[in-house]
Formats: structure tokens, sequence, C-alpha cells
């Protein structure tokens, strides 16, 4: 992949993975400052993140339908900044839960291009490399944003958290003016199109099926962990700061297998990071201390890189080309939905069942997804319109 084009798409990854690492785990403390209790806080989180995995599925719609995603992602950028801006200045959780769910709306937006972009940039024999490498955005962006938000939201507040977001978020459009585009060969004709084109095969639906399932229970994790350090007396530097030492940590594992799947195959690393979210949910059951978070959110950071690098990369080599946004935007959506029934599960099974019941239905989800990855054959792609 051209430097040039390797280089704005990390910059571009890495502002909207830094804004939602640095403010996931303060969010749900934020919507209990306004009132929320624990379920309602979940729901808050479920509905914003309703709304990144319709900005992801919007983002495979631009890319197939009008074969443009640079300037999409220019406009996801833009619009996110009065956004994040106008967040830090709502006094209730109504007002909170819609401006949250419009900035990740952009964030889905922008990251599912993002990886369409990839996938389309890179060789076939560098994939997992190239998505480990922007894989490094999501741990790097864990630890900006986890010393940065925490640390201001403890001496200055929200508001202030807020405006430095939008500032931050500048980042974005600035990177997306140095990416290319790249073209698809596409058949003449809409009809014909949609004819022709292939479907994305039994592999990939077992796949996206694994993803979702996985991600529900990783979103466990993150709901837990926030209410729990909470309710041990955690400030907000430290809620945050547990995040940016996890993805510090975590960073070059993702890249590292990545690389290796390149040569050794895709699914044995997925087997590993899902083993590590039901380590990490087990891990939580029983913490106590800042060092045993930590762990948890080590393991979940695995977690969480690993089903999206070596993820999009399984995805790139079971969809054909012409149908990789749909694929790659649909794969990226099953991680926004899981968050969305995640949040909403966790927050209700928390309130009504407590701590390790919760966590009990989160490692057993985890199991299910396992079983799930059994059947995919890596070799396999869409056969027919029939399969898609």
């Amino acid at each position: 992949m051209d430097k040039k084009q390797m280089l704005a798409l990390f910059v571009c990854s890495l502002v909207p993975w830094t804004v939602g690492n640095g403010l996931v785990p303060l969010l749900p403390i934020c919507a209990t400052q306004l009132g929320a209790n624990p379920a309602t806080a979940g729901y808050y989180m479920a509905f914003s993140y309703s709304a990144l995995a319709v900005g992801a599925v919007a983002a495979g719609w631009l890319s197939d339908r009008l074969g443009r995603r640079k300037m999409p992602l220019i406009v996801a950028g833009l619009a996110g900044i009065p956004i994040a801006w106008l967040t830090g200045r709502v006094g209730n959780i109504w007002g909170l839960s819609v401006l949250t769910a419009m900035l990740w709306f952009c964030g889905g937006l922008g990251l599912a291009l993002i990886s369409i972009l990839t996938g389309l940039s890179a060789g076939e024999h560098e994939r997992g490399k190239i998505f480990g490498v922007l894989s490094l955005t999501g741990g790097l962006g864990a630890l900006i944003g986890g010393l940065a938000t925490g640390f201001i939201v403890d001496r200055w507040g929200f508001p202030t958290m807020f405006t430095a977001v939008a500032v931050f978020l500048i980042l974005w459009p600035l990177a997306g003016a140095f990416l290319t585009d790249k073209e698809v060969e596409r058949v003449q004709g809409e009809g014909r199109l949609a004819k022709e084109r292939p479907g994305f095969g039994k592999s990939y639906h077992f796949l996206f099926a694994a993803s979702l399932v996985a991600s529900v229970a990783g979103f466990v994790i993150v709901l837990g962990r926030s209410l729990l350090m909470s309710d041990l007396g955690f400030g907000a530097m430290a809620i945050a700061g547990t995040g940016a030492v996890a993805g510090l940590v975590a960073m070059p594992l993702p890249l590292l297998m990545g690389w290796l799947s390149d040569r050794t195959g895709r699914k044995v690393f997925l087997y590993l990071g899902y083993l590590a979210g039901i380590i990490s949910l087990s891990v939580l059951a029983v913490s106590t201390s800042l060092w045993h978070f930590c762990i948890v959110l080590v393991l979940q950071a695995i977690f969480t890189a690993v089903n999206g690098t070596v993820g999009n990369a399984l995805v790139t080599d079971l969809v054909s080309r012409e149908s990789l946004g749909r694929g790659l935007s649909l794969y990226g959506a099953t991680g926004w939905i899981g968050a969305v029934l995640g949040f909403a599960g966790a927050g209700y099974a928390l309130q009504s069942l407590g701590t390790l019941p919760t966590f009990i239905i989160g490692i057993c989800l985890t199991l299910i997804a396992i079983v799930l990855l059994i059947p995919i054959r890596s070799g396999e792609r869409g056969k027919g319109e029939n399969d898609g």
C-alpha cells in the first residue's frame, strides 16, 4: 500500500478511536450524574451504539452505490466537531442521548469507510498486516483518550472535556483530504449489477454471526467494568486511565496476530481472541483492585482488536471485490449491533440479576461464538446471490 495512503488512513482511524475509547468509560458515569440508573445508562449506551450500527451500514451503501468513500469520510469528520461541542452543553439524559447518537453515527460511518478503503487498497498477501497496523489506532486511541479525558473531567468537568474532543476532531477531515479514493470495476447497468454481484457465502454468514455474539459479550465487559469501578469509588481518571494502560499493553498484539494470520491462517487467532474475552469476563467477576481491572481491559482489548483485525482480513478473503463494501460494512456493524444488545441487556441484567450472573451470561455467549467459527472455510468465496 502507498505510504501516504497508509498514513492518512492511520490518522483518520486514530481520531475516532481516541474519541470513542476516551468517552466510552465515562459516558455511563455522565449519564448517572444526569439522573440515570444502571438500566437507563445501559439503554442510553445501547441507543448510541444503534446509531453507530446505522452509520456502519450506511457506509456500505455509500461505497457500493455511489462509488465514493473519501468525501463521505471527510463530511462525517466535519459534522462531528459541532456535535461534540454541543454534547458538553446538555443538562438532561435525553439531550445527551440524542447528541451522543449523532456523534456515534459519524464514528460508525467513518470507521466503516476506513475499513472499506483499507480493504480496497491492501494487496492480497498484506491484508492481515495492514489491518493489524490500523488496529494499533485502537490501543493508541485508548492510551491518548483514556489519559486525556479522565484528567480533564477530574480537573475541569465534562463540558471542558467535550470541547477538547471537538478541537481534536479537526484532525479527522484534515487527514481525510490526503486520501486517494479507490475505483472498483462495475458491471454496466444497475439491474445487471444486481444479478451478477456474487453473494457472501456460508462462511461469511458464520463469521458474521460469531462476531455479533462475541460483540454482545464484549460490551457486557465495557458497561460492567465502568459501573463496577464507579460503585467501588474509583474516580474518572482511574476509570479512563485503566483503559489507557490496557491499550498500551495490548497495542502490539493485534498487529502481530494480523501479520501471522497472513502466513498461518485466520481462524486460530480468532479462537485465541475469543478465549481472551472469556478470561476477561472471568477476572471481572472477582475484580476489586485497580490492577484487576487493568488485566480485564488488556484481555478485552485483545478480544476486540483481534475480532476487528483478523476478522476484517478474513472478510476480505471471503468476499468478492465488488461486494467488499457491503461485506466489510456489515461485518463492522456486528460490533455496534452487539453493543446495542450488550449495553441494553447488561444494564437490565446488572440491575435485576447482579454482577456474577451477568458475567456468566457473557461467558456463555463467547463460547457460542467460538462454536460458530468452526464451520468457516477460509478458502470459500461467495458463490451466488442466493447465498448473499
